[in-house]
């Protein structure tokens, strides 16, 4: 069986760079309805660091770049 994460264990939480800087909250979190899997995370704030934002400014972070931890997201460059 697959690795399971639940939604509801990634939402709220708060997303860190690697070394350590926040970069806001989990706020929703995109589907590809065509394969069922987790495509992106957004965050609630808007960050420089982030190289795709929605369409009112939010940071869009590829799910491919996250890990978690006990408290937080991490997101790699």
């Amino acid at each position: 069986m697959t690795e399971r994460i639940f939604i509801s264990l990634i939402a709220g939480k708060m997303a860190v760079s690697k070394d350590g800087q926040l970069l806001g909250p989990i706020e929703d979190i995109v589907i590809d309805t065509s394969t069922g899997l987790v495509k992106y995370l957004i965050l609630g704030t808007s960050t420089k660091k982030a190289e795709m934002v929605d369409d009112i400014g939010r940071a869009v972070i590829p799910v491919r770049k996250m890990q978690l931890d006990r408290d937080h997201v991490i997101v790699s460059r």
